[in-house]
């Protein structure tokens, strides 16, 4: 049994595949601690950028910035997600979520300054962070 819990800087892999492909996994970043009082927080994934195809450059990461990262990849602001903390939890408890190692300090303080930079970030995504205390 696997005992997550949920605060900034963790990880999880979570089901996030398309229609084609449901039982596709990306990791997810938490960016913030549980917020009261539905116990929330905000979650980014990390995409792999693919020749040809447009990705959000506000954030990119590269081999070494983290042990899931084998590739250039970028941080998706596009689908940032407001979730709940105690089904994370509960997710990983139970095995259907993955977690894995935290992201370094400095590479998450790029991450979230991403959240304000990227145009793509939806606006409830936005405001939830802004509020969260960081």
């Amino acid at each position: 049994m696997t005992i997550f819990i949920p605060a900034r800087r963790t990880t999880l892999f979570l089901p996030s595949g398309p229609r084609s492909a449901p039982n596709q996994d990306h990791l997810f970043i938490l960016l913030t601690d549980p917020v009261a009082p539905e116990n929330d927080v905000l979650v980014v994934n990390i995409s792999s950028v693919n020749k040809g195809l447009y990705y959000d450059p506000t954030c990119l990461l590269y081999p070494g910035d983290h042990s899931f990262v084998t590739r250039k990849s970028y941080i998706y602001y596009k689908e940032a997600e407001i979730r709940g903390a105690t089904q994370l939890a509960n997710g990983a408890t139970k095995g259907i979520f993955k977690p894995l190692e935290m992201v370094d300090e400095i590479i998450f303080a790029r991450i979230c300054k991403g959240v304000e930079d990227s145009k793509h970030t939806p606006l409830k995504a936005k405001k939830f962070f802004a509020n969260a205390g960081k």
